[in-house]
């Protein structure tokens, strides 16, 4: 009896009753069938499977039956299946019948105005009871976002009613795959990086360039440390000769006074968002970064922005000198290739790879004394 209710339930479970209306297709009769009886059940087993019988009776299954002829008892009428030939019945049965009600009348209402999303709920039919309490509310974003294409504004602005920010960002990603499907596009991988505000037009907390400027002839209104967004640095035009790009924070922060110079932080792999500040790019750029794979990755990838770049500190001479001071990291893409290294700097980053200067070889910056820092840039 278990098994029976258990598959009545899977084929509502399945979605298979939403996707046959959806597909506008009769999926009655719902069919299950029943274990088949052997002369030998009914021999062995009378009584026990009698209150089996008894068991489905009680349920008020539609049952159909057949005849059997056995060669010891005779004929014999046995339930060989549970056969809904009404869907209400079996709406009843399973305690749906609401369910489904609110399902076809959320679906019609969202179809009627959007008829690109049947696709999408043939796949998700359950999606429509999921989010029965929010869809006014999500398609108030959508209709907003189909009548303005580029807002401009963050969505901290919105002034719909019943809409606050909280919600869109909860629900960015449905809003996204709805989005998609009228638009006939790939919904976003991700959410990361906001990823949903570039592509509805919505403006979004942009990544700050913190900076310092070296030069007290060039402060701007008294200020020597500044964080801009990268869209304010790539505006800024400061008339320096020297611009400086450091990945470690204390190591910035500490970096001494130089003519016609400013410092920027880095922060590892963040070099990135400069890639646009146009305005640096006929400036002498110097890159300083940790001798170890990484770094050097790092100055590949900003030399593939600005291919001016020289790095210092980050040669075989600062290595023979201050190779006590190294230590032992947990090194990682040992065998990955950099296309935008000189001769001498691919030389290094090939050893670190083959561990010449010794297993996992890293020289931290802030580990190098400022006098021999102070020494090397007077230099350059």
């Amino acid at each position: 009896m278990q098994s029976v209710v258990a598959k009545l339930e899977k084929i509502y479970s399945r979605g298979d009753i939403f996707k046959s209306y959806i597909k506008n297709i009769d999926i009655l009769p719902i069919v299950v069938k029943l274990k088949r009886i052997t002369q030998k059940d009914i021999v062995q087993n009378f009584a026990s499977l009698q209150k089996e019988i008894q068991k489905l009776k009680a349920l008020n299954l539609p049952l159909v039956y057949r005849e059997f002829n056995f060669k010891s008892i005779g004929v014999q009428s046995l339930p060989v299946e549970v056969n809904f030939e009404s869907l209400e019945e079996y709406l009843d049965f399973l305690g749906k019948r609401d369910e489904y009600r609110e399902f076809v009348s959320v679906y019609d209402g969202i179809i009627e105005k959007y008829p690109k999303l049947k696709g999408l709920f043939l796949k998700k039919p359950f999606w429509i009871l999921e989010y029965s309490a929010v869809w006014d509310r999500v398609f108030k974003v959508v209709d907003f976002l189909i009548a303005k294409k580029e807002p401009n504004c963050y969505i901290r602005e919105l002034s719909l009613n019943g809409v606050d920010t909280k919600f869109i960002e909860k629900y960015k990603k449905l809003i996204d795959i709805v989005l998609s499907k009228i638009y006939d596009f790939e919904p976003l991988a991700s959410l990361s990086n906001f990823a949903f505000e570039k592509r509805y037009g919505f403006k979004h907390p942009l990544p700050q360039i913190r900076f310092r400027i070296l030069d007290k002839k060039l402060f701007i209104q008294g200020l020597s440390d500044l964080e801009l967004s990268i869209r304010e640095f790539e505006n800024l035009k400061i008339n320096c000769k020297k611009v400086f790009i450091i990945e470690n924070k204390i190591t910035f922060l500490s970096f001494f006074e130089i003519e016609d110079s400013i410092v920027i932080f880095g922060s590892g792999y963040r070099v990135s968002i400069l890639k646009n500040a146009k305005w640096i790019r006929d400036k002498e750029i110097y890159y300083w970064g940790d001798i170890d794979l990484d770094g050097f990755a790092i100055l590949s990838q900003l030399r593939g922005y600005f291919p001016n770049v020289k790095s210092f500190l980050m040669d075989e001479e600062t290595i023979n000198s201050l190779k006590n001071l190294s230590v032992e990291y947990e090194a990682t893409n040992i065998d990955r290739e950099l296309g935008n290294l000189t001769k001498e700097e691919k030389q290094v980053y090939t050893r670190l790879q083959n561990d010449f200067y010794g297993k996992n070889f890293r020289l931290e910056q802030e580990r190098i004394p400022f006098d021999f820092v102070r020494r090397i840039v007077v230099l350059l």
